[in-house]
């Protein structure tokens, strides 16, 4: 069980490397135990997911029944949640980044708290029927601030040159294309 310390501790890491502080790794747990302790991190975002996926496709033309909706995007969750950790490990040995591949999912766990409340204006924004170009402009800086931040955390975390961080920017930016394509193509979207 994580304590209410060091879940504010890591949150705060998270708030100041989404501010591109590098400061924000010591305010990390990065033992093997802290680093399962940031898969809480997941819990925390869930209501916030399935939140906003449920604004996202409740206008889609869904062939599946309500149960099989909630199993499929409850599984795709699961999935990407440890599919992109799994990958690193061994994108880390790879890239000879073994040492920092804890403090790194660690920070990028955490991170992901905050990254996704910076999904929200965009979402906000096109449910409550502003301008599609309002909409569609936030939506593009959100995602460049976001890939920025992931670019950041994987820089400094994983102490890896600039084309190394993009690589695994890229890298996390296609499991979820293949995960949320998987899902589509289950629920029946066009």
């Amino acid at each position: 069980m994580i304590s209410a310390r060091e879940m504010i501790s890591s949150l705060y890491g998270a708030y100041l490397l989404c501010r591109f502080d590098r400061r924000g790794l010591f305010y990390f747990n990065a033992s093997h135990a802290g680093f399962w302790r940031s898969f809480y991190s997941a819990l925390l975002v869930a209501p916030l997911h399935f939140a906003l996926t449920y604004l996202a496709l409740e206008d889609q033309p869904i062939t599946a029944d309500a149960a099989t909706v909630v199993a499929i995007e409850v599984l795709a969750y699961v999935i990407l949640v440890f599919a992109y950790p799994l990958a690193m490990h061994y994108v880390a040995r790879l890239v000879d980044r073994d040492r920092q591949y804890v403090p790194y999912i660690v920070a990028y766990n955490w991170a992901g708290v905050l990254l996704s409340l910076l999904a929200l204006p965009a979402v906000i924004l096109g449910d409550f029927g502003a301008a599609h170009a309002l909409t569609s402009v936030v939506a593009i800086a959100v995602t460049v601030a976001t890939l920025a931040i992931l670019w950041f955390v994987a820089r400094v975390a994983l102490e890896a040159p600039v084309m190394t961080a993009v690589a695994v920017v890229i890298l996390d930016v296609v499991i979820e294309i293949l995960v949320r394509s998987a899902v589509e193509t289950r629920l029946g979207i066009g």
